[in-house]
Order: structure tokens, then C-alpha cells, then sequence
């Protein structure tokens, strides 16, 4: 289902996965790429980013996937890295909006939160990890101003060892992890040779990456998130 919150008086949208049958075990907010939710052709975010929003609620967790470029009205695709610098802080500050928003809602325990985020949405949950118990990121890139002390107890890293985005090279990954376990934060980093930006293509290394990445995923939620 669709719901509305207000991040800096602008009124953003969000999908929202509930669990049924079950009590939530807590509320993951998952913060898609520069592409938004679109299937194109450099890949199929918005089936792959609402089918893990799918598997969470199966699991018995709420999942809320905010629409943070909203916040700018930055329509997504190429022309959103240009405008990093720019608007970032207005798109964390919707990913934290929605945190805080999601807290409020019956169904979602105040303490048992985590984030998922994806490329330039793992960037931007790192930036506010005060918000969360535990974090998952793909590929995402260093830039800035991540951790900063939060309250985040366990993390996890995927990353394709073959990823040749500018900027969002494995050094990348390597890089988070050790400003993460610098701070207290205990994380893992899985390394997926062959594998690209964002595990796209029907080859045995980026079909592998999806799979296995979801898999340990989902265990990290079920073993650190819920109480």
C-alpha cells in the first residue's frame, strides 16, 4: 500500500509491506539507487528493491520503501549525480523523516529498526545511522560524511569485485567497513568475484551475487532485528 509523510513541509511517498498473520518482528526502510524504482535498462531496481520489500514482509517484518527524491522532485536516472552534492542532505533527511514516521505507525515497534539501501541509497544510510539498530548496504559508494557514531550494533556489505562504476569500486566497500568497525559497528563484508555494479546480467558470477546476497541478507534481519 501507498502512504504520505512530510519531510521539510514536502509531503513524500512511500511504499508500504506489512506482514500477515504474524507480529512484526520490525520495520526495515529500504532506500532504492540513482534510478529510483524504475525497470530499465541498466536494471530491474524496482521488481528486485519490491521483491526484497516482499521476502521482509514474509519474514514478519514491516518494510517501508520511501520515496526520497521526492523530497527534490529530482526525477530519477543520470542526471541525479550531479546533483549529490546539492540535495543530498534533503534526501537523507527524507529517509530519516520516513524512519521516524514509519515508529509512529501501530504495527511497528520503536526499537526494532533497520535499513537496507542500495548504491546511492546505502550512501545515504550511512549518513543517518542514528536512525537504526542495523544496516545492510549494496555497492554503495564512500563520497562523505558516513558514520558519524550512530547506534547501528551490526552491519553487512555486499559488493561485486567486478564493479566498474566510477566511484563504487571494491575499495569502496573495503573503505565503509573499516570506518564502520572503527566506531564500534560489527560488520561483515562479502566479496562476490565477477560480479558488477548492482549484480545485473544472466552470467553465473551476477546471478550468484543476487542470490546469495538475498539469502544473507534476509538471515542478518532475522538473526540482528528482531528481538
Amino acid at each position: 500500500m501507498t502512504i504520505s509523510y512530510t519531510s521539510r513541509g514536502v509531503a513524500i511517498t512511500a511504499e508500504l509491506s506489512t506482514p500477515t498473520g504474524t507480529p512484526p518482528r520490525g520495520l526495515v526502510v529500504i532506500a532504492y539507487g540513482s534510478d529510483g524504482l524504475t525497470d530499465n535498462l541498466s536494471g530491474p531496481w524496482g521488481t528486485m528493491i519490491r521483491g526484497y520489500a516482499d521476502s521482509l514482509a514474509q519474514a514478519g517484518f514491516v518494510a517501508l520503501i520511501p520515496d526520497y527524491l521526492g523530497a527534490t522532485k529530482t526525477p530519477p536516472g543520470p542526471t541525479v549525480f550531479a546533483l549529490i552534492k546539492e540535495q543530498r542532505d534533503y534526501w537523507q533527511e527524507a529517509i530519516s523523516d520516513a524512519v521516524s514516521h514509519a515508529r509512529s505507525l501501530p504495527s511497528v515497534r520503536a526499537t526494532g529498526v533497520g535499513l537496507l539501501g542500495f548504491s546511492l541509497g546505502g550512501h545515504l544510510c550511512l549518513r543517518v545511522p542514528a536512525k537504526a539498530k542495523v544496516l545492510v548496504e549494496f555497492f554503495a559508494p564512500v563520497l562523505d560524511g558516513i558514520g558519524l557514531l550512530g547506534t547501528l550494533t551490526h552491519a553487512q556489505i555486499h559488493h561485486g569485485k567486478a564493479d566498474q562504476l566510477p566511484g563504487t569500486d571494491f575499495s569502496n566497500a573495503e573503505k565503509i567497513m573499516n570506518i564502520l568497525k572503527s566506531e564500534g559497528t560489527s560488520t561483515e563484508l562479502f566479496p562476490y568475484p565477477g560480479a558488477g555494479h548492482g549484480f545485473i546480467g544472466n552470467d553465473p558470477d551476477n546471478t550468484n551475487a543476487r542470490a546469495r546476497s538475498k539469502e544473507r541478507t534476509m538471515s542478518f534481519f532475522g538473526a540482528h532485528l528482531s528481538d
